[in-house]
């Protein structure tokens, strides 16, 4: 074969591959999908934030799919050309696209979500001015919290679902926390609707903005309201009984944006009120009504990656609810990864993983029903907000999901059923342990913080005997008792406690649940799986500082073998020491604080909960 004969072959099999590439931009600096007509998809959510762009609060796009789509590429034009994008992606399901320009220039914009043969899959247009004055804000007569102009649908919801995402996007091995909510929301690389009405809402001005602190029951709303008042979506709620042993929680009529009143004032001070004086008040109780019950809050949805998306709730038997924040798919290099978001007493907004160590759940619905639920839609009728039945919703195009399953799967069921979810492919029993050691590990650090925070508050220059409420109420209550005490966290820590240290024995037990190395059987197993728990155990370690000041270390095996001092140490008037299971004269020799006895002779009759691992019935 000739020289020029093989490059002439080399230059036409380039010109093949040229005419089979996407499309990109030309020499000139052109995109071909950001020519021509702008076309939007209604099948993929596109929003623009602010309202109306400007030089100082930036510009952001969120793009958001149903469907993946495989290849597929942000890109934009400003006033100068092409631009060069960050963008950050997530979700499945759905999926999302985001990008922001931090200080975009006085212009016109397009951007365009680009699919692998260079076309255009959907577009926008929008534009930046330069910052707006500050004009005097008039406050006229009292009026709805804010006025609806759409109702809630799968677009709404797609959107919903990559804000949460993109709010609380960290990487796995990170513990990002938020003192108190409202932090994150002010955070404009985070919060995709930042300033998005154009009113300083979220910032920079921290007295003007949005002030947002729930508690533990709280959080599912606040963000759900947050939401819907900037997109100007229907919000609502509903008061709800406690119900009892024997009887779900029963509500009242929905109250909504629009039926409450609130003077107009400043918009963040508007909406923060909304949520002080009115939101405010749902309690656990909203949460735990029963899977069939028509005027809820949420309603119970199906054990499916598709179903269970950011956003949706977990309603825990204490009364807990945490909100759906990310999935991460499983994968040849880990174990797949379900986290949530969950607002404490002290006001700390923090992320949690799903497993059976941290996690409760009752399949009896004679009490109410708990587990993984969703925000019943709501649609807008005229000037009232109107809330989906189970039945329209099981026949709704756009939401389909009401599902009684996880109750008929029965406990054992229902965190098999989620096993699957999380990793469809088995997992080996060696990767299975060290993931549960990693998420316990997790575990100790939060009560860490929680103690620590109960040190600090009694410390304080006049601070009084924190009063012990009696009986369940231990476990839910409210004031200093709520903020600083650690019964429902110890509860939980002695059951993951168990989890795990009971994982080798389960795989002997059940080793067709697993999938096992070849050539070991499972007694072989075991013992390398009893190795991984020493040697893990013995390497992680934790700090915590003493009632003089001084820092004492102890391993995770430290406090393991402390699980059973750990039944009565949750009490904030005991010092950090007694906290910790401190027994040895060194250690102990600085605790100079203890509860009063009357307090402890009633630990140690409600300390028969901890060593049954059954939490009493708070109704």
């Amino acid at each position: 074969m000739s020289r020029a004969t093989d490059q002439c072959r080399r230059w036409l099999l380039a010109l093949l591959l040229l005419a089979a590439a996407p499309a990109r931009a030309d020499e000139s600096g052109k995109q071909p999908a950001l020519e021509g007509r702008c076309r939007r998809d209604p099948k993929l959510a596109v929003m623009v934030s602010p309202l109306r762009a400007t030089s100082r609060d930036g510009l952001r796009v969120m793009v958001v799919s149903e469907r993946p789509a495989r290849g597929a590429r942000l890109v934009g034009r400003g006033p100068s050309g092409l631009l060069r994008l960050k963008v950050v992606t997530g979700g499945g399901p759905p999926h999302w696209w985001f990008a922001r320009i931090e200080r975009p220039e006085v212009g016109r914009y397009r951007f365009a979500l680009v699919g692998e043969d260079g076309k255009a899959l959907t577009c926008v247009r929008t534009r930046a001015d330069n910052a707006p004055r500050k004009k005097k804000v008039e406050t006229v007569s009292a009026g709805p919290a804010w006025s609806g102009r759409r109702s809630w649908n799968r677009w709404a919801e797609n959107l919903y679902s990559a804000w949460i995402e993109r709010l609380f996007d960290a990487p796995p091995d990170q513990r990002p926390t938020w003192r108190p909510l409202h932090q994150v929301l002010h955070d404009p690389a985070r919060n995709a609707l930042y300033n998005h009405l154009g009113a300083d809402e979220d910032g920079p001005d921290q007295h003007r903005a949005v002030v947002a602190r729930p508690d533990c029951a709280d959080l599912p709303y606040f963000l759900r309201a947050y939401f819907a008042w900037k997109l100007r979506l229907p919000m609502g709620y509903r008061q709800c009984s406690r119900g009892t042993s024997r009887r779900p929680p029963r509500c009242e009529a929905l109250r909504s944006n629009l039926t409450e009143n609130l003077s107009s004032d400043i918009p963040s001070k508007r909406f923060s009120r909304f949520l002080r004086r009115h939101v405010s008040y749902v309690h656990s109780g909203g949460g735990q009504t029963a899977p069939d019950d028509d005027a809820t809050d949420f309603y119970p949805i199906k054990l499916s990656k598709q179903s269970i998306r950011p956003g949706s709730v977990y309603v825990d038997p204490s009364g807990h609810q945490l909100v759906v924040a990310r999935w991460v798919a499983q994968s040849k290099q880990r174990s797949g990864l379900l986290f949530l978001i969950e607002s404490q007493p002290d006001e700390t907004v923090g992320r949690k993983r799903f497993w059976r160590g941290a996690f409760q759940f009752i399949a009896d619905t004679r009490s109410g029903g708990t587990g993984f639920k969703a925000f019943r839609p709501l649609r807008l009728e005229g000037d009232s907000v109107v809330a989906l039945t189970n039945a329209e919703i099981r026949k709704h195009r756009d939401y389909g999901n009401h599902s009684r399953q996880q109750y008929e799967l029965g406990e054992e069921g229902f965190f098999e059923r989620m096993d699957r979810v999380i990793n469809p492919d088995p997992l080996s029993p060696l990767e299975a342990q060290r993931e549960q050691l990693v998420a316990l590990f997790e575990l100790i650090q939060k009560r860490r913080d929680s103690v620590a925070s109960g040190e600090d508050y009694v410390k304080q220059p006049g601070s009084k005997e924190i009063k012990m409420p009696r009986g369940p109420s231990i476990f839910q209550t409210t004031g200093a008792w709520e903020d600083y005490s650690t019964p429902a966290r110890d509860f939980r820590l002695l059951v993951a406690m168990d989890q795990v240290l009971g994982f080798p024995g389960k795989v002997v037990a059940n080793p067709k649940r697993f999938h096992l190395p070849a050539g070991k059987d499972a007694a072989a197993v075991q013992q390398e799986l009893r190795r991984l728990l020493q040697d893990f155990t013995t390497n992680k370690t934790i700090s915590y500082t003493r009632s003089d000041g001084s820092s004492w270390t102890l391993t995770m095996a430290n406090v393991l073998a402390r699980r059973k001092g750990l039944e009565m140490a949750y009490n904030p008037n005991d010092c950090i020491e007694i906290r910790w299971v401190a027994s040895e004269q060194q250690e102990l020799s600085t605790c100079k604080r203890h509860a009063p006895a009357e307090q402890r002779r009633r630990m140690a009759e409600y300390r028969e909960w901890f060593i049954q691992r059954k939490r009493p019935s708070l109704r």
